[in-house]
Parts: C-alpha cells; structure tokens; sequence
C-alpha cells in the first residue's frame, strides 16, 4: 500500500489519503472533459443517419470525412504536446477545449460534403494535444502503483459517453426547430458544454503537486518525492529530452499498436449507428443499443485495471483484452443475419476494446517521464490516431464494394490481433532494456 509509504517525510503521511484527495479534485472533471470529447467525435455518427440523405453524402464520402478529422490531428499532435510541456496543462488544455467547441458548433451550418470535409479537419487542428495533454497530466499526479486504476477512470468516462448516443437520437427530432434539421442541433449541442468545460479547467487544473493548495504542505512534498523517486530511472530528463521521447524505439512500436486500437475503436464508433440501423432498428432503439458495449464495458474494464495495478503487468493484460475484443468482432461478422447475437458480439468487442485502450495507455508512462513522457503520449496519439482515419474509411470502402458490413467488421478482428502481436515484441524489447 502507499498509505505510510517509507519514502515519506518524518511527519507521518497518509499516501492513500492523499491520492483519494487528488482524485476527488481531479479526476471527476477530468471525466466530463472525456464525456465531452467523444460526444464531440461520435456526434458525426448519430448526425449521419440523417445528415447524409439532407446533403446526398455517399457512404464512401461520409468515411472520408469522418476519418480525415485524425490527419490534422495527427500533424499537430506532437507540436501540441510541445507547446503543453511549455506552458504547462492548466492553460494549453483550456485553449483546445474552447477551440474545438467552437469548431463543432461551426459544423452545424455545412452545406455538403466538401464544407463538412473542411470542418473534420479543422475540428482536428482545434483538438490536437487534448488526449495526450490529458493523459500526461494524470500521469503527473499518481504513482505508478495507483496509474492504472486512475487511467481506469478516463475509460470509465468514455464509456459513459456511450449515453450519448442515445442522447443524441433524441435531438434528431429537434427537427425544424428554428428552421434548423435536428442534425445540425446535435452539433450545436454537443459543441457548447467543450466551452464552457474550457473554463472549469482554467481555474481548477494544477500543473505540478508543489502548486495543489488543496493538499497540505507535508501533502504535496510527500507527493512531490514519490513522484521524483520513480522517475529516476525513466527516459525524460535533461537537454533534448522531448526529442528522446519522440525517437525512443518502444515508442514507435507504441505507435503501431495504438494505430490497431484507433482502426478497430473508430471504424467502430462511427458506423455503429448505421451497422444497427440496417438490422431495422428504429432511430432510438439504434441509441441505446450502440450505448450497450461501452456501458457493459465498465466493470470488467474497472476489475481489469486494477489487477493490471496489483500485479505491476502491463502487457499481458492488454493481449488478452485485445483478443477478447477480436473475438467479438470475429462473431459480429459472422452473425449479421442473426441481429441478436451480432449484437451479442458487439458487446463482447466492447469489453474487450475499452479494457484494451485502458491498459494501453498506461504503457508509456511505464518508461517515460517528463518532456519525454509528452512526447511519447503525443506521437503515440498523434501518428496512431492515423488508424482512427483509416477505420471509418476502410469501412466507408467495403460497405460500398460488398453492400454489407461483414468484412468491415472483420478487419476490426484482424486489427486487434495484429495489436497483440506486436505488445508481445514490446515486452520482449523491454526485458532487453532492463538487462
């Protein structure tokens, strides 16, 4: 346990008390901004069960769209987290909140494939650096023996976001209100609360535990050692080390595997929606049948997390979470005739994915720290976010070819296993490292 910890100071500390108060302080807001951000990625699915006929968008051309949202990402993701390992979380993480919410309420005004094609990629530009920011905060804050079960509570987030696509049908018959489709109202909606979280921010976020006024001053220096003790031994200081971190060799190997994860993730999210309308669903019944797997996801993905946590073991439990999620996709693919059990391996894929991507993203923090610890989170997320442009278009691709969406799902099965594969060759090159 990290309650009485010996690196403590002589004034005895409480190590548990201390993380469940930067928990309290912290992590709930940290959550809503997640809820925010994938409604703000998932809304162009909901959008599109009606959006596409509007403005006579092909599934092909909504694909494109979709996913080019993640090359502009992709391009200003590491410069982001170099600009955040400046001037610190607190400030750069506002500015991208009130800039993509403002971007996603501008999409509610295209006009056709090519103005909605212009706003992904500006909505890329806008929120570049959010997720990497995000995650190189927390890991700021907590221990390696607590990180898991914190980044557990991203996931967990991101998997009530899930609600939101029930949420989102909803609006859908907001239709004509003040002239306006209801379509383009799940923008305007989904857009405003980034805004306004942009200031919450502002003004609760701290950079560094030596600044945390909530927590006593035997608090933050007990906090402020552990943190400095563990990081001893982690690629990330002194001159040059945001370009270590950029050109580490198991941050490239990194890459590849979150590039599976975002393939499998995006192509997902954003066709869900259309996957279950085609089994005849009506437009609500398509919102809360795609929140299933992301709101079953939580326990296992919770309980998963924390054995991660106790048994120090970061690699093994992401296989086994990925092949979980291939299985899933593998019996989806195969079951499309049967809508229940496609729906069942939905569900399955769910676990599998969102218990995945928990424990992936706390593999970097495992050997990386300081400016290199943001830009590994930056390049991971930015070059691997490549895969969440080619999933929805891959997708967009074989529905048109095939005019079903078997092989589509199958190659999420595929791309979760390549992921498994290939976090086996890391942990091998990190007992080398270790030698």
């Amino acid at each position: 346990m990290l309650g009485h910890n010996r690196t403590a100071p002589a004034a005895a500390v409480d190590g548990d008390q201390v993380l469940r108060k930067v928990t309290r302080h912290f992590l709930p807001l940290v959550g809503l901004c997640y809820i925010v951000l994938y409604l703000d990625r998932l809304n162009i699915g909901v959008a599109a069960l009606t959006m596409n006929s509007e403005l006579g968008i092909s599934a092909t051309a909504y694909g494109f769209a979709a996913g080019i949202y993640f090359w502009s990402y992709t391009i200003l993701e590491p410069p982001s987290n170099w600009v955040l390992s400046r001037v610190g979380a607190r400030k750069w993480i506002s500015r991208i909140m009130v800039t993509w919410g403002l971007v996603t309420i501008g999409t509610a005004f295209v006009q056709g494939e090519t103005s909605l094609t212009i706003m992904r990629v500006l909505l890329g530009v806008a929120e570049a650096g959010f997720s990497p920011g995000m995650l190189y905060f927390v890991s700021r804050w907590y221990p390696n023996a607590r990180r898991g079960a914190a980044m557990s509570w991203i996931v967990t987030f991101i998997c009530i976001s899930g609600l939101g696509t029930p949420l989102m049908t909803h609006v859908l018959d907001m239709h004509g209100f003040l002239g306006l489709s209801g379509w383009r109202w799940i923008f305007i909606i989904t857009g405003i609360p980034a805004v306004a979280l942009a200031f919450v921010c502002l003004r609760r976020l701290r950079d560094t535990p030596a600044e945390a006024g909530f927590l006593s001053e035997p608090e933050r220096n007990w906090l402020t050692k552990v943190l400095a003790d563990e990081s001893k031994d982690a690629v990330g200081h002194g001159p040059g080390a945001f370009r270590r971190g950029l050109a580490e060799p198991r941050v490239l190997l990194l890459i590849v595997v979150f590039l599976c994860v975002t393939f499998s993730l995006n192509g997902y999210q954003l066709w869900i929606a259309q996957m279950l309308k085609s089994f005849g669903l009506s437009t609500q019944s398509v919102g809360w049948v795609a929140a299933l797997p992301p709101l079953i996801a939580i326990g296992p993905m919770i309980w998963w997390m924390r054995h991660s946590d106790r048994t120090r073991e970061r690699g093994v439990h992401f296989c086994i979470a990925a092949l979980v999620a291939a299985a899933g996709f593998l019996l989806a693919a195969l079951s499309l005739s049967t809508p229940a059990l496609a729906i069942v391996g939905f569900c399955i894929a769910g676990v599998g994915l969102y218990t995945a991507m928990g424990v992936f993203i706390t593999i970097p923090a495992s050997f990386l720290t300081g400016a290199a610890l943001a830009a590994g989170f930056g390049v991971i997320n930015g070059l691997g976010n490549l895969g969440g442009y080619f999933g929805p278009q891959v997708a967009g691709l074989l529905k048109d070819a095939t005019g079903g969406y078997g092989l589509a799902i199958g190659s999420f099965a595929v791309a979760m296993t390549i992921a498994s594969l290939v976090i086996l060759g890391l942990k091998r090159l990190n007992r080398r490292a270790a030698a």
